[in-house]
């Protein structure tokens, strides 16, 4: 984990750099001084039940020390947007807004295409990207445009906390 932990210290470093030349290191609204957690991962593909678990289970582990947002958020039961645009729309904007985002990659025969397009928008903010699930371990886009990949989301959400909070 040592060298894990210095890689994320050298992209912090880099952050307090851009931050003295006048970059923004976080988002402009924080929740009561947390910082914000943008979940991402696949909903095409499989249920709603499964796409919302995982992120029932992380909201479970980081509310304590971080505000969580997810695009099931107010939808949990059923789709609420009656024009899908809305939701990448909110979506966007909650990426922006967050302070890194932790993204599902647990499954193979699912559409990552809204996952995938989150994590490159959020590593063009210059916002953290961890990983967890080995799903699409060889991706070599997914990879490069990520900071860190742990195999379970127990493993990811500890080292949001060590690292973040």
């Amino acid at each position: 984990m040592g060298i894990v932990k210095d890689r994320l210290l050298n992209i912090i470093h880099g952050w307090f750099y851009l931050t003295m030349l006048g970059c923004t290191l976080y988002s402009d609204y924080m929740y009561d001084g947390y910082k914000t957690v943008f979940l991402s991962g696949p909903m095409r593909g499989i249920s709603r039940e499964e796409s919302l678990g995982w992120r029932v289970r992380a909201k479970g582990l980081l509310d304590k020390k971080f505000r969580v947002l997810h695009a099931l958020r107010g939808r949990e039961l059923f789709e609420t947007f009656s024009d899908p645009r809305t939701a990448v729309i909110r979506d966007l904007s909650d990426i922006k807004a967050s302070d890194l985002v932790l993204v599902n990659d647990t499954k193979v025969d699912c559409s990552m295409i809204g996952t995938s397009m989150e994590v490159f928008y959020a590593h063009s903010l210059n916002i953290p990207v961890i990983i967890f699930g080995l799903a699409h371990e060889k991706d070599y886009w997914l990879n490069y445009h990520s900071h860190f990949r742990a195999k379970t989301l127990e493993e990811a959400c500890d080292l949001i906390l060590e690292m973040f909070s």
